[in-house]
């Protein structure tokens, strides 16, 4: 990938962590390694290795937290 789409790809997964934490879905903690980056997707003057860590830290922690979802027979998310 490009590095530009490294950006996009690092603010889209930024916003769906965002939402998952804003709705108690995802602890802000998980985010640790993310954090210790210190690269946000606004960080154009990053080189493309810290944006691409960052994207794989930020899909790591919504992968987590996505299994940790309890799910039925059919794979849909189940209310607790």
């Amino acid at each position: 990938m490009r590095k530009k789409e490294y950006i996009y790809t690092h603010a889209l997964l930024a916003e769906v962590t965002g939402y998952l934490i804003k709705n108690e879905t995802m602890p802000a903690d998980r985010l640790t390694a993310y954090s210790a980056l210190e690269t946000c997707p606004s960080s154009i003057h990053e080189t493309k290795q810290k944006h691409r860590e960052a994207v794989m830290a930020l899909s790591s922690a919504i992968d987590r937290c996505l299994k940790e979802v309890p799910t039925d027979s059919h794979g849909q998310a189940v209310d607790q």
